[in-house]
């Protein structure tokens, strides 16, 4: 006997609720992860509290995360273009030419010396935060609750894809207060080119989840390596 599933169809009351349940998760996680005392739990708890929330609510409206981009198959050949352009792009636009403009207004750099007096020659460090935060609850972990769930949770609540993406460069960019108002800014940025490149590229998530788990090798292996943040 063939068993088929009913799809609710949240209203827009019900998805300002879910969007707004999950964000405020995010430092919930956040919190409860740095109470363990695990510096890398924090990021961890972070992605892992707001997407449990995340999952369930797919699943209450008959969905899953294949649905919203995760695990969808597309070419070797297009998934190699899609990524590549995805980093060089956060490096070209983002880096170099935003970081150019803030730099020339006059705001201070990221300030990222604590976290590489913490990683430099530290090998133990450096693999926590390469493989379970880098790729684990960043790659992974922010690619599929940002562009995954929050991106087409706005497109639903705003009826345009235009304002969805700049909603949820938004939220991935006050996610990172901590990196200052230039990362915010910076990431702002990222988060826009993460969302167009996903919507663009057929909304599969695997794209931008190694493209930002590329660019965040990169950075975390420059600290390490003693050479500052790329």
């Amino acid at each position: 006997m063939e068993t088929t599933v009913t799809l609710r169809e949240p209203s827009r009351l019900g998805l300002v609720g879910q969007i707004a349940l999950v964000v405020c998760l995010i430092p919930v996680g956040l919190t409860l992860g740095a109470l363990t005392g695990w510096l890398v739990l924090s990021p961890i708890m972070g992605m892992v509290v707001p997407l449990l929330a995340a999952t369930w609510f797919l699943k209450r409206d008959g969905l899953g995360w294949r649905d919203v981009g995760f695990a969808k198959r597309m070419p070797l050949r297009r998934f190699l273009a899609f990524t590549l352009l995805a980093t060089l792009l956060v490096y070209l636009v983002a880096v170099m030419v935003v970081g150019a403009i803030l730099e020339a207004a006059g705001l201070s750099a990221q300030d990222t010396s604590g976290l590489q007096q913490l990683l430099e020659g530290n090998t133990l460090y450096f693999l926590m935060f390469l493989i379970p935060v880098s790729w684990g609850s960043a790659a992974f972990g922010e690619e599929m609750l940002v562009r995954g769930f929050l991106l087409n949770r706005l497109e639903g609540l705003s009826r345009s894809s235009v304002l969805a993406v700049i909603g949820q460069a938004a939220i991935f960019a006050l996610a990172h207060t901590y990196q200052g108002v230039t990362g915010v800014l910076m990431i702002f940025v990222v988060g826009l080119i993460f969302g167009l490149v996903f919507i663009r590229c057929g909304r599969n998530l695997w794209p931008v989840i190694v493209a930002h788990g590329l660019v965040d090798t990169i950075a975390i292996t420059s600290l390490y390596m003693g050479w500052g943040w790329v």
